[in-house]
């Protein structure tokens, strides 16, 4: 309860103090300056190591991920009323649909969360998905996917699919399908995609991609210029990796490795790719980014260079939620 008034007033604090507190510990990379209110935030922010985590103590993180967002909610608040509902689309495996009160489009968007696909859930994110839905006015359906170590590669894939197929037995067509994910969900919504191409089946619309992971190489330079202190650590990313990986021959797999992907379709989706500056992930982003450009996909990407991994999660801050509501608009062009 401290640490939920706290922040309560941290975010009201005037830019100016921000500013002015922001003199002493200002940092810069890359000819970029990290956000003044989002650099002292990010002392607040417990950053894990995880290492030497096991099995156990993977389960005991969710566990404290899951209610520490519920207690403290960090996302900006809904513009208008949004109902939900959770449906079992078959086996237990759990679909939640937000509806807005205000409808400005007949589009759908099927949204999965991040954590690196070991962790976070329909309700770690459900408050940026409200978010969302009031803010573009259409439904939205968050799936509640499996998480590995106990679930490797391809299995939230295969609950992707599911998901994507059902959404077309409800008479959903295609193209009013866009899919939507941020870090390993920006992944799987891409590995989605790229599925469907494989297995010559119709395609979404669009899809908007928040600072997806994108190679398990992690061979990049943003590893080396932003991997500790902004959030998402490099070794926390390697580590995922690792436990999401089931076996070698994942690496040559597009629906694994993104930068492999091979584009054999005119009909692939309207892309938006988001990317931060003080992110280990945004080379890699832009890297795919251009991929799809030489491919002569109708591609964008919008950089925010200010701001760090998992900023859309956090959008209280100022500048994350100016950022969040400009890629919101731009998503909004190409449902």
């Amino acid at each position: 309860m401290p640490k939920k008034i706290f922040l309560n007033i941290f975010f009201l604090l005037p830019d100016f103090l921000f500013r002015l507190i922001g003199q002493f510990s200002k940092i810069v990379i890359r000819g970029h300056a990290l956000d003044d209110q989002t650099n002292i935030f990010l002392k607040f922010i417990p950053i894990k190591t995880l290492k030497d985590s096991n099995e156990e103590s993977i389960k005991s993180i969710r566990k404290s991920f899951e209610k520490s967002s519920g207690l403290i909610n960090i996302a900006a608040k809904p513009t208008s009323k949004v109902s939900f509902k959770d449906i079992d689309i078959g086996n237990g495996l759990i679909i939640r649909k937000y509806s807005p009160s205000i409808l400005k489009s007949t589009k759908s968007i099927l949204y999965f969360h991040g954590g690196g696909y070991i962790f976070g859930s329909i309700n770690t994110h459900h408050n940026i998905v409200m978010y969302y839905a009031s803010f573009l006015g259409v439904e939205i359906y968050s799936l509640d996917y499996s998480l590995s170590p106990e679930n490797k590669f391809p299995i939230a894939l295969d609950d992707a699919c599911k998901a994507y197929d059902w959404m077309l037995d409800k008479n959903i067509n295609s193209n009013e399908i866009s899919l939507c994910g941020d870090s390993a969900g920006a992944h799987l919504a891409a590995s989605l995609t790229n599925k469907l191409l494989k297995d010559s089946k119709d395609l979404p619309g669009s899809q908007l991609l928040i600072y997806p992971m994108v190679s398990p190489s992690c061979d990049f330079k943003s590893f080396d210029d932003f991997g500790n202190g902004f959030y998402l650590t490099a070794s926390n990313m390697k580590w995922m990796w690792k436990k999401f990986k089931n076996k070698n021959d994942d690496f040559e797999n597009p629906c694994f490795d993104l930068l492999k992907t091979d584009i054999n379709s005119n009909n692939f989706p309207k892309t938006l790719i988001v990317t931060a500056g003080f992110d280990v992930l945004c080379d890699e982003a832009e890297k795919y980014a251009y991929l799809l450009h030489q491919k002569s996909i109708n591609i964008r990407q919008l950089h925010y260079p200010s701001l760090i991994h998992g900023f859309a999660s956090m959008s209280r801050l100022r500048k994350a939620k100016l950022a969040v509501d400009h890629f919101l608009d731009e998503y909004e062009k190409i449902l």
